[in-house]
């Protein structure tokens, strides 16, 4: 992946300032406008799927007043016979009586019945079932008490309405049944409710009623009178899902699975074929019962798709223009820019009197000034080389003739040394011999790095001098760990240090000491060098002074601490460190931890 990344990025880099214009501009000014397009579409899809949500849910909540209202009458005329003391007072004396006076009481009770029947149409039946297995129907589509809907049936008491009806001091809305007469199936749902003699309720039930409603009652309440037709259906599910209104018959009494809902169901049934299938519901609060809508989302969203098209449409002529106006752009920044390379390229053969025509004030107009004044100073810089170049042959020259003067000056020394020792001046004699150690050793690649064992030697050297100046006023020791001996650091490093012990904090006193220990780290690769001596010491705000890591030191001068700090930093960077530990009249401890550079490879 990041293989191939590098490549396309190389291959983008590649490409001429025109390719990268069009390529960006493009990117900017097209990419834009069709992200915003396709923003603002799924927007407006969003917004028309919550409207019809909205919308459609708010019918079902309408068909569901419609509905409630429907049933308030229904249960109205429950209520009516409920109350109608000559109906339950005939009804009471029904079980009692004789045959004769029986017979006389079933049609007083039918006429009654028949009365409320006929105040709504949709009343298919009202039926008065006794708990002793008697009963009264008036069926309003036959017209007779003996021929009803129940005619397949001898023992009312074993039916579903009734069932559900029974030990339940309400009115029960049950779901619809199927009935057959004469080769002809009829759908009617059930309202029911247990009658109660007022004046006698010890008694208990004196029988339960049955009123048979019309199921297409509640499809034209569910879909008007053009049922099955249009876009969209609507039907009704009782609260456990089993169907009790649908366009076609045949699915009434079926359920609904949880798994599958409403619209695994449709799907299934293969009743809408061709829809893309969308589904709201409404759960009515008083029933408890469900009208569903299922609609088709392809005529639903057929408008957002035209604004779709028309969206691509505006889109497509949206990048046209764009392309024709970047195009127009690209060529005017690019013809100017390739006059400048065409410049560049004449520069890079030789010709470095070309020049540019600058007839404009923009960016371009000032690049094309910034070469021609660039083309006179790289003609001016080839010329200053060449002088240059003359003065260095001649400068080298001069540096070779100098080398005899470092030869000279030791030759010198050497001759010194030997008339001291004629003349049996020793002290004289060692010190100049250790000045020549001296001298050869910073002189010769004073900047590189040089093994530690050898610079023990040197420092004794050094030292000793000052001990012979100052008349041993102090005592030295040095002491470097085997193991670290073959290692190497730079020279002159720590040489300011003990010069600024010496000339600082031991050289006026009495019994002074500067120690040197030089050892392997534990932290790994590493070098510990600690520098001690029992001076004077240092005041506290010199000593924070120098430990500050990062510190600007003013701009101070010399060859002291400083000069050693602002080393090991420049040498060593983060990977080196140092601590000053100091207390006034006692001593001075300098640590620098640095990293341990190898020996160099035998040859």
């Amino acid at each position: 992946m990041r293989k191939t990344r590098n490549y396309i990025g190389q291959w983008y880099k590649d490409l001429s300032f025109r390719k990268k214009f069009l390529s960006i501009s493009l990117g900017v000014c097209i990419l834009p406008v069709f992200l915003m397009q396709m923003f603002f579409l799924e927007v407006s899809i969003r917004s028309m799927d919550r409207q019809i949500d909205e919308l459609t849910r708010n019918n079902l909540k309408q068909i569901s007043k419609e509905f409630s209202l429907k049933l308030e009458s229904y249960t109205d005329i429950v209520y009516q016979i409920y109350l109608d003391k000559d109906l339950i007072q005939s009804l009471t004396h029904y079980h009692r009586a004789d045959k004769r006076e029986q017979a006389s009481l079933y049609f007083v009770i039918n006429e009654r019945l028949k009365q409320y029947a006929e105040s709504k149409r949709e009343i298919r039946s009202l039926s008065l079932i006794c708990k002793t297995g008697e009963s009264i129907t008036y069926d309003s589509q036959t017209g007779s008490a003996l021929d009803s809907i129940w005619r397949d049936y001898t023992d009312l008491r074993q039916t579903v309405p009734y069932k559900l009806t029974t030990g339940k001091n309400e009115v029960v809305l049950i779901p619809t049944q199927r009935f057959v007469s004469n080769e002809k199936e009829e759908r009617i749902f059930f309202i029911g409710k247990e009658l109660y003699n007022t004046d006698n309720l010890e008694e208990g039930a004196v029988a339960s009623f049955l009123m048979g409603i019309y199921e297409d009652e509640l499809e034209k309440i569910c879909n008007g009178e053009e049922s099955g037709e249009g876009n969209s259906t609507n039907f009704i599910t009782d609260a456990e899902g089993t169907i009790i209104s649908f366009p076609d018959s045949a699915y009434i009494g079926q359920s609904l699975s949880k798994e599958e809902g409403n619209l695994g169901f449709i799907r299934k049934i293969e009743m809408f074929d061709g829809w893309d299938l969308g589904s709201i519901s409404y759960r009515d609060p008083t029933t408890g019962w469900v009208f569903h809508n299922v609609y088709d989302g392809n005529y639903i969203m057929r408008d957002v798709r035209d604004i779709q098209n028309i969206y691509a449409g505006l889109l497509v002529l949206d990048v046209l223009v764009v392309v024709l106006f970047l195009n127009s752009i690209n060529h005017y920044f690019t013809t100017y820019l390739s006059k400048i390379m065409d410049a560049i390229r004449q520069m890079e053969k030789g010709n470095m009197d070309v020049r540019l025509e600058v007839d404009r004030k923009d960016e371009f107009g000032r690049i094309g000034e910034n070469f021609n004044q660039m083309a006179t100073k790289v003609k001016n810089l080839i010329q200053e080389v060449k002088d240059i170049s003359e003065k260095k042959n001649q400068a080298e020259i001069k540096a070779l003739e100098s080398q005899i003067n470092p030869h000279f000056l030791y030759n010198t020394l050497d001759a010194i040394n030997w008339m001291a020792v004629k003349r049996d001046e020793y002290e004289i004699s060692k010190m100049i011999s250790g000045l020549g150690i001296i001298l050869r050793y910073s002189t010769n690649q004073s900047n590189q790095m040089a093994a530690i064992a050898e610079m023990e030697e040197w420092l004794k050297s050094y030292i000793s001098l000052y001990q012979l100046r100052y008349g041993d006023s102090f005592d030295f020791e040095i002491c470097v760990e085997n193991e670290a001996r073959e290692l190497r650091m730079y020279k002159l490093l720590i040489q300011p240090i003990l010069e600024n012990a010496i000339l600082h904090g031991i050289k006026d006193m009495e019994g002074g000491l500067l120690r040197v220990d030089i050892s392997i780290a534990e932290q790994p690769g590493k070098i510990h060098i600690v520098i001690e001596d029992n001076g004077v010491g240092m005041e506290e705000e010199k000593v924070r002074y120098y430990n500050q890591r990062d510190m600007e030191w003013s701009g101070e001068k010399g060859i002291g601490l400083v000069n050693v700090f602002e080393r090991i930093q420049l040498y060593y960077g983060k990977e080196a460190a140092w601590h000053i530990s100091s207390v006034k009249g006692v001593g001075t401890i300098v640590e620098l931890l640095i990293p341990a550079a190898a020996k160099y490879p035998e040859a």
